[in-house]
């Protein structure tokens, strides 16, 4: 089968990265398939960030997205079927959504209210893994959960201290979005695999 175009694009710059870093066997196709999802997330972003401006909702997307992916770097969480599934949903819940709320917001108590679920599903449920990146070791989930917490108590304290109301449903939005993705009920409806780390941990 011919590779498409994200793949070739992404064997021709590892393949010069490789020139430099002379790996090879299973060392080079781990940095290959790095290459590769570095660029299918670049273009997720672009097509995302260019629909945000061509309807006037760009800093709102900044703001949705700041808050998803400042939880997600520490509570991980589901991923979508596909790339292009992902886009899909992306641009839904960071660019549509964020103009269906153009000058809607919630005040400091609707704030502590979404944050404190926020912080109960994460003290839950987070870190939530994948198939293909299990979270093994007890001592590493901790440590990201705790991280993940911080973080949610963090963007909570932003979301009170801007003046702006809008500004304060949009972090809350993405807070509640990641927090969707790590749900035991997002694995069910994706048919995905839960606590992949104790496969390993049992081996």
């Amino acid at each position: 089968m011919k590779p498409n175009l994200t793949r070739r694009v992404a064997l021709i710059l590892a393949e010069k990265l490789n020139f430099y870093t002379k790996k090879e066997g299973l060392a080079f196709t781990k940095m290959e398939l790095g290459m590769e999802v570095f660029l299918v997330n670049i273009s997720k972003i672009i097509i995302m960030y260019l629909l945000a401006t061509l309807i006037g909702v760009l800093w709102q997307t900044i703001a949705i997205h700041f808050a998803f992916a400042l939880i997600k770097r520490y509570s991980f969480g589901a991923h979508a079927l596909n790339s292009m599934v992902c886009t899909a949903i992306c641009c839904f819940a960071f660019v549509i959504i964020p103009w269906l709320l153009l000058d809607i917001g919630i005040n400091n108590f609707g704030v502590v209210a979404v944050f404190t679920t926020v912080i109960f599903i994460l003290y839950l449920y987070a870190p939530a893994d994948t198939k293909a990146k299990p979270l093994v070791g007890k001592g590493l989930r901790l440590q990201l959960k705790n991280k993940a917490l911080i973080c949610g108590f963090a963007l909570m304290l932003v979301a009170l201290l801007v003046p702006s109301q809008s500004l304060k449903l949009l972090l809350a939005l993405g807070a509640i979005f990641q927090c969707v993705a790590i749900l035991p009920i997002t694995y069910k409806i994706l048919k995905r695999s839960e606590r992949n780390y104790e496969k390993y941990e049992k081996a």
